[in-house]
């Protein structure tokens, strides 16, 4: 057969030389008088030199055909990986006598070859052994570090083209017909499924890499790795190859031995990953490069073993494990290859997550309660993916996202998503131990807050912040009312749904609470003031009175988001503060939508008011997404809990919910958000002022800083219909929001403080339009009776 790959190093036969040759030329050279043996190779001849003083070095002669430049770019290697990792156990070069790193030497047969001399590292070659218990994790690990101590390192050579490649499978074809006729037809189909395989690693992350990190390379002692040997297949290549015939060569081994062929995958991947995350669209190849990676096994063999019947054993030995390893994996299709890959590496999720499934909202239903947990709009959205203040459904199309208050700074927020990551790969544990980033979060958290606030304590939702600050209060005052305004919401805990009552069905009201109205603009321009405030408080308590009850908690929202988005004087804010104190009870300030800089003018909405709440409740976008939320408050209330109980929660203020609440902070101080907040939401409100006088539909705007609450009307009145009317139209048009207020009939824009003029504009434009298509469904433009 003529058609051989181009490669001569694979072709021709390996160095012609022995032991008497070779301590010739190490004393000459090296000045180093020892006995040699031979080492097993493949295409270069190795031998381990023993000198007199009991110091061992290997001399590597290396074949004739290969490029010279290549043997210094192994060098090259071996030199940047002991100045990045000096602890990375592999061979040092050892110098000539003159302080050259190779030297030419021609052998007997004619042949000239570079020759070099490298230390020699403890251990024996890993698949001269047993499998030791845990190798397969220390695999892995020591795959990454040396993949991630070549990061950086370039060389000339790095593009040369190697046989043993995976991605080069196909160059071999021609050697199929050299393998028993009962084994071609499932090479071939292996060569048939990987088609294009070099096409797909070439977007993805790629280096200069060792290439070879297999079982006769990695060397054990005593159970333990203890180094890695032989560069002489580095090239330019996708880490996710490199990792992949490292993978194989463990497999080979233990499908020969009858082992568990996932659990041992699952363990490197896991050793590997805890120094180098893998993406998705690397883990979805690792199985379909695994099997090109046996089949240029097999393949190579076929070519090589009978053109070198002198090294037949050493060819051919890998035939065995490759040929039992491609019957179990080709049972695989290669989409469940990839999922079973996936599903090891932690990314098969992220991937199924994102593809179109009609059923999902009937499995919704099935398994999550029906309508106890209702979704947005009449065509519920599958979304997959976030981007900044754009989130992405399932069939690819963006919508503008003007609602979605907990992504504060930005859908997955590079920021945050790192933060995250990068926490969760060294530690995630609970708060009973010692760790800096929940004392630092609080740190942060107390400094932003008047003096007297000092305490912070963390938890996971606003839910638990609110439940918290009502179990404070209780504790602390010794009483069990609370006063909310009408048309609140304060969480869904036991203790907080109570408190919520825009949630509270018809003609429902617990006993230990009393509302009060919030601070409606009246229609005559007036403003409830400190005074009316003090009333209505006092009328609420009173109200718990006749039930037996003594005020324990006011809690507001400062926004009262719920009640339509309002923007109340300072006066009314601190009359409810000095009347709830009069009644002994004390003050939250529930900043869970409100708080992050969503005012514009300061972090907390409440300090707009030159008031200082004995608990402020934290939650929603602490954590941009991730579930964190906090209670700030005095040490005397603590100090009143702790004198009768603890409080601890597994979860909060864990490593990495901390990392990603100091990441949010980072972002909001850095990018100035809270002072665009301002620019933003005027410039949107302004907007909507001036849509106004096209379409009757739109009432009052509300709001400050980045939040808005624009009533929405029909010739008759306030009509919630039409509200939701608008709503769904917005969605069919790329723009996400929801509806508020006490009838339901404002909308609620409430989008990422990343906002900038040209987003407010889409959120404009796609208003004016709905409007315009509501109106026309009447025949008038200004009349929108759906």
């Amino acid at each position: 057969m003529d058609e051989r790959p181009a490669s001569a190093i694979l072709s021709e036969p390996a160095p012609s030389v022995g032991t008497v040759w070779a301590a010739g030329v190490l004393l000459e050279t090296y000045g180093l008088r020892a006995e040699l043996t031979d080492l097993r190779s493949e295409r270069d001849r190795n031998f381990l030199a023993t000198a007199d003083t009991g110091r061992q070095v290997v001399l590597k002669v290396s074949h004739s055909a290969e490029n010279p430049s290549v043997v210094a770019m192994e060098n090259a290697a071996m030199d940047h990986v002991a100045q990045v990792d000096p602890t990375l156990a592999i061979p040092r070069l050892v110098r000539t006598r003159d302080g050259s790193a190779t030297v030419p030497v021609k052998a007997g047969d004619g042949r000239s070859h570079v020759v070099r001399v490298v230390t020699v590292l403890p251990g024996v070659a890993a698949d001269c052994l047993d499998v030791p218990r845990g190798f397969a994790d220390d695999l892995g690990r020591w795959s990454a570090r040396l993949a991630t101590a070549l990061r950086g390192f370039f060389h000339p050579a790095g593009g040369r083209a190697i046989e043993w490649d995976p991605r080069r499978v196909h160059e071999l074809q021609p050697y199929v017909e050299r393998l028993d006729p009962s084994r071609r037809d499932l090479v071939a189909g292996v060569l048939e499924r990987v088609v294009g395989i070099g096409e797909r690693t070439a977007s993805l992350p790629a280096g200069l890499l060792h290439a070879d990190v297999t079982m006769s390379n990695v060397l054990v002692q005593d159970g333990a790795i203890t180094g890695l040997i032989d560069f002489g297949d580095m090239h330019h290549t996708a880490r996710v190859c490199d990792l992949a015939i490292t993978i194989t060569s463990l497999l080979r081994v233990v499908a020969a031995t009858g082992g568990d062929s996932w659990q041992a995958s699952a363990r490197v991947l896991q050793g590997y990953q805890r120094t180098i995350p893998l993406d998705t669209s690397e883990t979805e190849l690792i199985g379909e490069l695994v099997l090109a990676r046996l089949a240029a096994t097999v393949l190579i063999s076929a070519w090589r073993a009978p053109e070198n019947p002198d090294n037949h054993e050493y060819l051919t030995g890998l035939d065995a494990g490759s040929w039992l390893l491609l019957d179990q994996l080709t049972e695989f299709a290669p989409e469940a290859l990839a999922s079973r890959f996936m599903g090891l590496c932690g990314t098969s999720r992220v991937r199924s997550g994102q593809r179109p499934d009609p059923s999902l909202i009937d499995r919704r239903r099935t398994v999550l309660g029906g309508d106890v947990a209702p979704l947005f709009y009449q065509e519920p959205l599958h979304i997959v993916r976030g981007d900044g203040p754009w989130l992405i459904a399932a069939d690819g199309r963006r919508y503008l996202d003007a609602y979605n208050n907990v992504a504060v700074i930005g859908h997955e927020h590079p920021a945050v998503v790192s933060a995250i990551v990068g926490q969760a790969r060294v530690l995630n544990t609970h708060s009973r131990y010692l760790h800096q980033n929940i004392v630092e979060l609080a740190e942060r958290i107390v400094a932003t807050m008047p003096e007297e606030l000092d305490t912070c304590l963390f938890v996971n939702s606003g839910s638990e912040a609110t439940d918290l600050a009502w179990r404070l209060a209780v504790t602390s005052t010794a009483a069990t009312g609370g006063i909310v305004t009408n048309c609140s919401y304060h969480g869904v805990s036991a203790a907080t749904s109570p408190l919520s009552s825009n949630t509270w069905p018809n003609g429902y009201q617990p006993d230990h609470v009393a509302v009060f109205e919030p601070p409606h603009v009246r229609p005559d321009g007036s403003a409830p003031d400190h005074r009316e405030a003090r009333q209505r408080v006092d009328a609420a308590v009173a109200e718990l009175a006749l039930q037996g009850h003594r005020p324990a908690l006011l809690a507001i929202d400062p926004m009262f988001t719920s009640a339509g988005v309002l923007t109340p004087s300072a006066g009314f804010i601190a009359g409810l503060v000095d009347a709830i104190h009069a009644a002994g009870g004390l003050f939250l300030a529930d900043e869970v939508q409100a708080g992050f800089g969503r005012g514009g003018h300061a972090l907390w909405r409440f300090l707009d008011f030159g008031v200082v709440p004995d608990l402020v409740a934290l939650g929603k976008p602490m954590g941009n997404g991730h579930p964190i939320a906090a209670v700030v408050t005095r040490r005397a209330i603590v100090d009143r809990l702790s004198a009768k109980d603890e409080f601890f929660s597994t979860f909060a203020g864990n490593p990495v919910s901390s990392a990603a609440g100091l990441a949010v902070l980072d972002v909001i101080d850095q990018e100035g958000l809270t002072a665009r907040a301002c620019d933003v939401g005027d410039y949107l409100r302004g907007g909507v002022a001036i849509l106004a006088d096209t379409h009757s539909a739109l009432g009052e705007v509300r709001g400050q800083g980045l939040i808005a609450g624009i009533d929405i009307h029909d010739a008759q009145g306030e009509d919630r219909s039409l509200t939701l009317a608008v709503v769904n139209r917005l969605r069919d048009l790329g723009v996400l929001v929801g509806s508020t207020g006490r009838r339901g009939n404002a909308l609620k824009v409430r989008p990422p403080l990343i906002w900038e003029r040209e987003h407010a504009d889409v959120f404009l434009e796609a208003l004016d339009q709905a409007l315009t298509d509501l109106g026309r469904s009447s025949g008038r433009r200004g009349d929108l009776n759906p």
